[in-house]
């Protein structure tokens, strides 16, 4: 039982931790928040009703004590059960009787946590990425979004609130910038790009297990039939998927013999089992394609950086300079690929209004910063034709 309740606080923590990083785009929104919460609400609920409810409830015969029929019920619930239509008798042979055996019922809670786990992997190596390249961009925003906070109800004009994030946020993200450079900082969209791309194959991979854990001999998409079967007044009587009626064997042991015995159980949790997997079904496939789209398009942004550059336009736009400021081009060119690409995480995560006061006041201070970058970019190529190169043998 302490097992159990370490398990359901591990998976709280996860959604807490999950909903405690930047929110990023709306694909990596459905994967490391959204659908790491559903999960891990999903295997929280059905977990707890495992320990503190009856999952199973078999009708023992009468000669059994109560003693014997708890451990039937435990024991089937442990052992796993078949399902046989009521219409149907019940053969002799053991191979045709327990054909359609059911034992995903025990597992349900955990499948799903391991699941959750696994929606929120792609977002925890990106964080790491992120650190080893030397640039913290979670920080970044979190610092952005509180000094916003502080400012946005103060009574000002917009020169003066351009002052404010000259002063502090500007200098924070090209100071970052300048110092990640010197590690790896320049590969942080090639980073997240492989981190998206690790979504979609995580969540391609979660749908295509979730069909086949589902998967019957006459189905070949599980959803869209399972549901096309209840709307028809199919159920689970007819079909046999997530039966709420089944039965199980056991032995009965007695001083001169073994005596096989048969009962009948009634799986409560299948009626929520069904409503579940029939939306998770769906919601996998939906989050699989909006991940695929969103691959393409970081990695589209990234090798042409069309997309990058025009959202930037788009935040200097909103300034009383526009896009005339003659510094705008010395602007691009300092910025680099890294600078675009915070640029578009913090719009993405602030939204436009903070993003353009930023982006605003980078500009306005990037000279200072276009020195500095060049003279490290000197300093690196001078230390490198003076490195030593490999010895001869």
């Amino acid at each position: 039982m302490s097992l159990s309740l370490g398990a359901l606080n591990s998976v709280n923590s996860l959604i807490g931790k999950a909903f405690k990083q930047p929110k990023g785009d709306f694909a990596e929104r459905l994967n490391s928040r959204i659908t790491v919460g559903i999960l891990a609400l999903c295997s929280v609920l059905l977990g707890s009703s495992h320990f503190w409810g009856d999952p199973i409830t078999c009708w023992s015969p009468a000669q059994f004590n109560k003693q014997w029929s708890d451990f039937v019920n435990q024991y089937c619930y442990v052992h796993g059960t078949y399902f046989v239509r009521l219409d149907q008798e019940l053969t002799h042979d053991k191979e045709e009787r327990t054909k359609n055996e059911i034992n995903y019922y025990q597992w349900v809670p955990y499948i799903l946590a391991v699941q959750a786990l696994l929606f929120y992997i792609p977002r925890f190596m990106w964080s790491s990425l992120a650190s080893h390249s030397g640039y913290d961009l979670g920080g970044a925003v979190r610092y952005v979004d509180d000094f916003w906070n502080s400012i946005k109800n103060n009574d000002g004009a917009f020169k003066n609130r351009i002052a404010s994030f000259e002063s502090r946020p500007a200098v924070f993200i090209w100071e970052g910038l300048r110092l990640a450079r010197k590690k790896a900082g320049r590969e942080l969209s090639v980073y997240y790009a492989a981190s998206t791309a690790l979504q979609m194959i995580n969540a391609w991979l979660q749908f295509y297990w979730i069909n086949g854990f589902l998967q019957s001999s006459t189905y070949s998409l599980w959803g869209p039939n399972v549901l096309v079967d209840l709307l028809q007044g199919e159920d689970w009587m007819t079909t046999g998927h997530f039966p709420r009626i089944v039965h199980c064997d056991f032995h009965h042991r007695r001083p001169a013999s073994v005596q096989l015995d048969t009962v009948m159980c009634v799986l409560h949790l299948n009626i929520y089992y069904e409503k579940i997997c029939i939306f998770l079904w769906f919601w996998l496939f939906f989050v699989a394609l909006v991940s695929t789209y969103n691959c393409g398009s970081w990695f589209l942004s990234i090798m042409f950086y069309r997309n990058a550059r025009s959202k930037v336009r788009d935040l200097l736009s909103c300034t009383p300079e526009g896009n005339s400021a003659p510094s705008k081009d010395l602007f691009f060119r300092v910025l680099g690929k890294d600078g675009l690409f915070v640029l578009q995480h913090m719009a993405l995560n602030l939204g436009d209004i903070p993003a353009s006061y930023l982006t605003a006041a980078m500009r306005n201070c990037c000279e200072q910063f276009a020195d500095e970058t060049e003279e490290d970019e000197e300093n690196q190529y001078n230390k490198r034709l003076m490195s030593p190169g490999p010895k001869a043998v």
